[in-house]
């Protein structure tokens, strides 16, 4: 039986859209997927569920789906969000029923609801981000005044000097300023894992990344999960209360203008053309700006 959005509709016009935001959890089960193939994950279970996703025009399609902030390799989520556009709309209710049963384990939705079809993409509205850091250990493997002795260091650093790559180029920057509180939580005997709770800014361009923490601290050899338990957003007065309490970190106060060429194996490739300034960006450099 027809919807009355569909019995209304002439067939003239652009179908109706229905734009709607889920939040969910990405779990231990699937903390090793990389960006693309979380991407390809939500859309092979939306056509599991046979739901009317929503594509772009063009020589290679993608279906409407906006991810707030994605995930590193070995990282966790509580609490993400991701934004979904169908044609024609259905109610929210059928949706989160039909994409729960077709999720593969690790991932859970906790909750759906619509947006507007023209709303702000979180992505450009995130401000910071809590974590959680689990090293698996025994206490004599990893003493706990050593932990905090460590966190003490770096905390009373001016500079933590780091080296990334993206785009075929080397650059450091400085960490420090990014952390905006980095504290030891306590050790659980049961779980066998030290915690450190850790809140870092996060705007394109200069986002204090865990992995590197961890790195910086002495720890990276030891067995770990990293989770992050909130996003921050400026249009969410909770949110926003929360991180004024801390200063905006500009890309320029980071870097350190050394960039160099990374070193390159094998033959050398050309150079692919820089995107044009507001073009679309692919879903692995939307995926680098958590790592810059």
């Amino acid at each position: 039986m027809e919807s009355a959005t569909e019995q209304n509709h002439n067939p003239a016009e652009p179908a109706p859209r229905q734009r709607v935001r889920i939040t969910y959890e990405k779990g231990e089960a699937v903390k090793f997927i990389s960006h693309s193939d979380e991407f390809r994950l939500w859309e092979r279970t939306l056509r599991r569920a046979d739901l009317p996703l929503l594509y772009k025009q063009g020589f290679n399609p993608q279906p409407h789906i906006q991810f707030a902030s994605p995930l590193g390799v070995g990282i966790t989520g509580i609490r993400e969000f991701i934004d979904i556009t169908f044609s024609p709309p259905l109610p929210p209710d059928e949706l989160q029923t039909r994409i729960t049963a077709k999720l593969p384990p690790g991932v859970t939705l906790h909750a759906l609801e619509e947006v507007p079809a023209k709303t702000t993409a979180l992505q450009s509205l995130l401000t910071g981000a809590d974590y959680t850091i689990l090293l698996y250990a025994e206490p004599d493997e990893i003493d706990p005044a050593a932990l905090e002795d460590a966190i003490a260091r770096f905390l009373s650093a001016n500079e933590i000097r780091r080296e990334r790559q993206r785009k075929g180029r080397r650059y450091a920057y400085n960490l420090r300023p990014l952390i905006y509180e980095l504290r030891y939580a306590g050790y659980d005997p049961e779980a066998e894992e030290h915690r450190i709770f850790l809140r870092v800014q996060q705007r394109e361009g200069a986002t204090g990344r865990p992995d590197e923490v961890v790195d910086a601290l002495g720890f990276d050899d030891f067995a770990r999960t990293l989770r992050r338990d909130r996003l921050y957003f400026a249009h969410v007065e909770e949110d926003a209360a929360v991180m004024r309490a801390y200063p905006v970190i500009e890309k320029s106060a980071i870097q350190r203008g050394d960039e160099k060429p990374a070193r390159q194996r094998g033959r050398r490739r050309k150079a692919k053309p820089e995107p044009e300034q507001g073009g679309a960006r692919g879903i692995s450099e939307r995926a680098g700006d958590e790592f810059v």
